[in-house]
C-alpha cells in the first residue's frame, strides 16, 4: 500500500476511533486533540498493522497526552536556552 493509501486507511481508522468514542479523551473526558500509541510506532515501525489497529490507539486531550510523553511538557522550557546556548557557541 502505498503512503497515500495508508494515510486514508489511517484516517478512515481514527474518524471511526473518533465516532465510537464521542471524541473524548480516555483519560479524564475532556476533548482529545490527540491519538497516542499505546505500542508507540518508533517501536513498530510506520509499516506495521499496529499503526492502523484501534486497540493500540487512545484519544488523549492535550493534559493527558503530556502526561505519556512527559518530555513533551517541558519542549518549550528547554529549547529557548538550548537555542541561545547554540548561538552562543556559533558566535
Amino acid at each position: 500500500m502505498g503512503s497515500k493509501g495508508a494515510l486514508k486507511r489511517y484516517q478512515m481508522v481514527l474518524r471511526g476511533i473518533r465516532n465510537a468514542k464521542g471524541n473524548r479523551c480516555e483519560c479524564c473526558c475532556g476533548y482529545a486533540h490527540y491519538e497516542h500509541h499505546i505500542i508507540p510506532v518508533s517501536e513498530t515501525s510506520i509499516a506495521s498493522e499496529l499503526v492502523f489497529d484501534p486497540a493500540n490507539i487512545m484519544l488523549l486531550c492535550d493534559g493527558c497526552h503530556a502526561l505519556m510523553h512527559p518530555l513533551i511538557r517541558n519542549i518549550r522550557a528547554w529549547m529557548g536556552p538550548r537555542k541561545r546556548r547554540g548561538l552562543a557557541l556559533n558566535g
